[in-house]
């Protein structure tokens, strides 16, 4: 034995041969089956058992030898071992995503002569043409003179000239598939974990856009390995597979509800003097508000901006026609509040309202943008991922809320006000727990107070909201910027509300809460 990973024995049916079993690390790219093969080769040792596959790890070859030279079989040892390949570290690699299209991809079986060299010539050839080997098995157990490769080609062009070329050769080769469809890409052996995440994306988005895909992919990567950097800290363990698997889910549950799949619910339409209030609760992401008024229609925040055609009928279904909204004005910058603004904004002129502090957020494309959160990172991966999953539009122009000191409630600044049908909404602006440039609305003559992700009444959200609303919590640890803060302001918005409650019941009125998720409520109730 030469190395820890480099077994040789001697045989005892007599004869003078001896075997070597090997665990080798390659680079993942074309050639580096050729170079390992043409080790063995030139120390005229015989391959025996072969084993590749890029799906279970990029670099690790398991290969097996035969020679009836000691000497041989140990200067193949020390040759793998100058080479470093015999070190996992020296070629270790984070996962590629060196496949992009299916038709790339060839799989064959072929006939092998069983004599030392035969493999290195044949992965010589494949070298020649740029092919890089997702997996090669052989074991002359099974078959002597039958082996089995995958490999991905630069183009399906690449694929003939290759075939064409074995011919040439004299190869006896038989062909399991040339070129796949995308929905077959499953059964393809030697994607890596990242390529089937890639294809899975592109089948579910719909799209040939390689480079917007290779942005969310490369966005999925990089949040992988920061959540598992978290989970290290933590003392956990994280798989990349189970991230990817959650940015499938998070991805595939909203576009798979619009148009047949599209439903809402409608709550109870309130009239509140000159107003009446609207609200509605689409299948994911946040609460549409509208505040309606004879001269207008105001909406509250909005959805996400894959819902734009389903919301639009929507409304119409219920009496609201879409070109009367007039106004939108936005509690933050997360596409489930602002992600349909942008469409009302281009078709029908409505003017968006949102906090300065949007600007960087939306530019950034970072939600935690100017928080300094240690999690900022985690934020702008997810941002990327959202805004692409959900169609999210942010208006290419928008107005910004003022920022003056128009008074104090319970320590949050009132920084703008607006009317609607003459009532009054207070704009006061967050301190920035959950995002920054967060605000929340105050009517002062309608008593309802609009939240965004604060105060939410949980036991109106049922499971399946429940579930879909965790996805973002671990793809970022948290979806607040500054968990003590948030908290801070949920006490100090609550008391505030509970004020207005009290001044509105002297009235026999009360004060409404207009959460971002789930159901509004009489504003007592957070007493309970």
């Amino acid at each position: 034995m030469c190395s820890n990973l480099f077994h040789i024995y001697r045989s005892v049916s007599g004869n003078e041969d001896y075997l070597c079993k090997v665990m080798v690390f390659v680079a993942d790219r074309p050639g580096s089956l050729a170079a390992l093969a043409s080790i063995f080769a030139s120390h005229n040792v015989n391959i025996t058992s072969f084993h590749y596959n890029r799906s279970e790890h990029p670099n690790r070859v398991l290969v097996e030898g035969k020679s009836n030279d000691l000497q041989s079989l140990q200067n193949v040892c020390r040759e793998l071992n100058e080479q470093g390949m015999l070190d996992e570290e020296s070629h270790a690699s984070a996962l590629e995503l060196g496949v992009l299209d299916t038709q790339n991809i060839l799989k064959l079986k072929w006939h092998l002569q069983h004599r030392p060299g035969s493999l290195a010539a044949f992965a010589a050839l494949l070298r020649n043409h740029g092919a890089n080997v997702i997996y090669m098995a052989y074991n002359e157990a099974v078959s002597e003179v039958t082996a089995t490769v995958s490999l991905a080609t630069r183009s399906a062009r690449e694929i003939d000239e290759l075939l064409k070329d074995l011919n040439e050769h004299g190869y006896y080769y038989s062909l399991e598939y040339q070129g796949t469809e995308q929905e077959e890409t499953e059964n393809v052996i030697g994607l890596n974990l990242v390529e089937r995440f890639f294809f899975r994306l592109k089948r579910l988005l719909g799209t040939e856009d390689i480079d917007r895909l290779k942005k969310v992919v490369e966005s999925s990567q990089r949040m992988s390995e920061a959540l598992a950097r978290f989970n290290r800290e933590a003392g956990k363990n994280l798989e990349a597979g189970k991230v990817f698997t959650n940015v499938l889910a998070f991805a595939s549950t909203s576009l798979c509800r619009t148009g047949p799949g599209f439903s809402y619910r409608r709550l109870p339409a309130l009239p509140l003097g000159s107003i009446v209030f609207h609200a509605f609760r689409l299948p994911t992401g946040g609460n549409i508000y509208m505040l309606q008024s004879d001269e207008e229609v105001v909406m509250v925040d909005g959805g996400y901006g894959v819902y734009y055609e389903d919301v639009k009928r929507m409304l119409r279904e219920n009496g609201l026609d879409p070109a009367r909204i007039r106004r939108i004005y936005l509690s933050h910058a997360d596409a489930d509040h602002a992600g349909l603004s942008g469409y009302f904004a281009s078709e029908f002129g409505s003017r968006v309202f949102l906090h300065p502090d949007a600007c960087g957020i939306l530019e950034n494309e970072n939600r935690a943008w100017g928080s300094g959160s240690p999690l900022a990172g985690l934020n702008h991966y997810f941002t990327v991922l959202v805004n692409t999953f959900t169609k999210s539009a942010a208006p290419s122009a928008w107005e910004a809320y003022g920022t003056g000191d128009l008074g104090r409630l319970n320590g949050l600044r009132v920084i703008d006000t607006f009317t609607v049908g003459g009532q009054t909404f207070k704009v006061l602006e967050s301190m920035g727990g959950h995002i920054p440039g967060q605000v929340f609305f105050i009517g002062v003559e309608s008593g309802l107070i609009f939240t965004g992700d604060y105060l939410m009444l949980l036991v109106s959200l049922g499971p399946e909201e429940r579930e879909f609303l965790n996805l973002p919590k671990f793809m970022m640890t948290s979806t607040n910027t500054n968990s003590l803060l948030f908290r801070q302001e949920m006490q100090a918005l609550k008391e505030i509300v509970l004020g207005l409650d009290a001044e509105l019941y002297e009235r026999n009125r009360g004060a409404i809460v207009a959460p971002g998720h789930g159901d509004y409520y009489p504003a007592r109730w957070l007493n309970r």
